[in-house]
């Protein structure tokens, strides 16, 4: 198997954002030694990689040839959730597999955009029967994530949606239609939210307004970002993750712990390397002539940039809590799997082309 090709940028600094991701876990979850969920971070991390690795060799039209059976796949156990799914923190997202468990919620990011790119490619008409399959196969899997209760990856689905739909040439109109019809409908939207979401969206304005309920978080992550100064406290010697006040610290509040120990120094590295390998894509992205590679390369990069933004700014107290996990960094197998996979294709896609640039300068 041949290196050429590869962008060595690119893994670089997809290694560092995981190794700084290593640290903030092994020091959130760190009691009296290392802690089985750091290792089971570490092997999460290892099977992502032999995943993107493997990916980043297979050609690109291959895995988009095999997009349906993908997404039915995944939408089959998406389907068994309610019906056989573990229920943690009254949220049923995940199935029990024994030793671990799978959330296919998330791995429907990576499936969903496979998808929407494969119904893209083939729709050469504004309305078609292709238009109804795409809206089927958004309204789904939404739906039964919004049942879970999983707001947050539900909206990751839309941007999914339109962000594919930008990058494929719709026409801006639509968007500012849209984002008008939903600013009309947002009272009734406001009353279709659960309890508990609405408190979290007041706990931005006024999080003082409920200390010790719905601002608890927010108030917490906000003194642990700010408390880090310019080079932070120091590994383990986090006050608010160490002693208990940061909730759910090595998830969706990862970066409280990073930025708390490592300070404005290590959180700027961390947003750096976000950026390196965002700008890379979107490089890439304008260079590339296949449509179909571009559109994936487009969607990937808004889910990344979506994720990565709505984290940082949940932790910083200036969005609501929501369950999006900062990519490669937060806990969770089942998103670094997906991310994995994810940019396991971009990098096919980067590799692809690499190759052929390479081939036509050798020509000349």
């Amino acid at each position: 198997m041949r290196l050429k090709g590869i962008d060595p940028v690119l893994m670089m600094a997809l290694v560092l954002v995981q190794l700084i991701g290593f640290l903030g876990i092994f020091s959130a979850t760190y009691k009296d030694g290392i802690s089985p969920l750091f290792l089971k971070q570490f092997l999460y991390t290892v099977l992502g990689w032999i995943m993107l690795i493997v990916i980043t060799f297979t050609n690109f039209r291959m895995l988009y040839d095999m997009a349906p059976v993908i997404y039915m796949l995944n939408l089959f156990f998406l389907v068994l959730v309610p019906l056989f799914g573990k229920t943690v923190y009254g949220a049923k997202r995940w199935l029990d597999l024994g030793p671990f468990s799978l959330q296919p919620s998330e791995f429907m990011k990576f499936s969903l955009l496979l998808f929407i790119t494969y119904i893209l490619g083939h729709t050469k008409k504004s309305v078609s029967k292709e238009s109804v399959i795409l809206m089927l196969a958004f309204l789904i899997p939404a739906i039964l994530t919004l049942k879970q209760p999983d707001l947050g990856t539900a909206v990751s689905y839309g941007i999914i949606l339109l962000s594919l739909l930008f990058f494929k040439g719709v026409r801006l109109r639509f968007f500012f239609a849209l984002g008008f019809l939903l600013l009309v409908l947002s009272p009734l939207v406001w009353h279709f939210l659960k309890d508990y979401q609405r408190e979290r969206i007041m706990a931005v304005i006024d999080p003082y307004a409920d200390y010790a309920g719905s601002g608890y978080q927010l108030i917490q992550s906000v003194i642990a970002v700010g408390s880090g100064g310019i080079v932070g406290k120091g590994l383990l010697k986090g006050t608010q993750s160490h002693l208990l006040f940061l909730p759910e610290k090595h998830t969706d509040f990862i970066f409280s712990v990073i930025a708390e120990e490592g300070g404005f120094v290590l959180s700027l590295l961390l947003l750096s390397l976000y950026f390196l390998l965002i700008y890379r894509l979107i490089t890439y992205g304008m260079r590339i002539y296949d449509g179909n590679q571009r559109l994936f390369l487009g969607g990937a990069v808004s889910l990344l940039l979506f994720q990565v933004f709505v984290n940082l700014m949940m932790t910083m107290g200036l969005m609501p809590v929501v369950g999006i996990p900062l990519p490669f960094v937060s806990f969770g197998g089942s998103s670094v799997l997906t991310f994995s996979i994810l940019l396991g294709v971009c990098f096919s896609i980067v590799r692809e082309y690499r190759l052929k640039d390479i081939h036509f300068e050798e020509k000349l």
